[in-house]
């Protein structure tokens, strides 16, 4: 009896003319329920917006699909028109997912000033598209918050410490400092490195659980360097003997954050000072 009593408001509905469905019928409203950061690195960001599209009508809707503008900082940054068939339940709530991916470089490029905030305001706008009887309705949403502004951290050597000096070799401790910018902190959870002094290769290897480098701030790595000086080429033991020598270092680290791991790529090379 529900299912016939519906079909027969439905036909009595389009009997009456658009002027009556717009009276007689509820409008569906849009809420964005939720904002998730699905993935995220020193290139690119991911939200993932759900919007929780609730029908008082008694009967079911169907959506013929959805557009959107998103804009960044007051800037139209991107738009949407998405051709895609949504039931909407009757007298409930159903939810609807838009991915959004933003690459930090066209956000530079988009507005430079960016590039110094720490966060990035945004809005998410846009309108749902109703088909059948509720064809001639707009259902509009709107969202606005804001996303962390995500900069790679700052690699700096420290000095070379030599911690151990005999006929046979030498053993040194490499500092490295780490400036982070960012408006959250980070635990650098491996390290895959290869070590250079004066042009030679020196060390290389795989660290775990470094240091943890909070927000807004800096910390400092050290990665032990041992050498022997059976067949050592005798440019680079003269430059270890003086006040500073050429370093470089290359390699990846993998940063544990709030948002999931992020690979950071390591190089840096400069004259460094060597601490006796």
């Amino acid at each position: 009896m529900k299912i016939i009593s519906i079909f027969l408001l439905v036909g009595f509905i389009l009997l009456l003319g658009c002027a009556a469905v717009k009276e007689l019928v509820q409008p569906p409203s849009v809420k964005i329920d939720s904002v998730k950061v699905t993935g995220a690195s020193f290139q690119d960001i991911s939200l993932d917006f759900n919007l929780l599209i609730n029908n008082p009508n008694p009967f079911g809707i169907q959506l013929s699909g959805f557009d959107y503008a998103f804009s960044l900082e007051g800037k139209d940054f991107l738009t949407g028109n998405e051709t895609r068939d949504i039931r909407i339940a009757a007298t409930g709530n159903s939810q609807v997912g838009i991915p959004i991916r933003l690459d930090f470089n066209k956000i530079y490029k988009l507005a430079k000033e960016t590039k110094s905030l720490d966060s990035l305001s945004y809005n998410l706008k846009g309108h749902f598209k109703p088909g059948g009887i509720l064809a001639g309705f707009q259902i509009p949403f709107s969202k606005t918050g804001s996303l962390p502004n995500v900069r790679i951290p700052k690699i700096s050597f420290k000095g070379l410490k030599i911690s151990k000096l005999g006929f046979t070799g030498i053993d040194m401790v490499l500092g490295i400092g780490i400036e982070n910018k960012n408006i959250f902190g980070f635990d650098i959870g491996k390290l895959d490195y290869k070590i250079a002094l004066a042009g030679t290769p020196v060390a290389k290897g795989i660290s775990q659980n470094l240091a943890s480098i909070p927000k807004k701030g800096s910390g400092e790595i050290k990665l032990p360097i041992s050498l022997s000086f059976s067949g050592l080429a005798s440019s680079l033991r003269s430059a270890l003997m003086g006040k500073n020598v050429d370093c470089a270092i290359q390699g990846t680290a993998d940063l544990n954050t709030p948002f999931g791991v992020f690979t950071m790529p390591i190089h840096a090379q400069q004259k460094i000072s060597i601490l006796k």
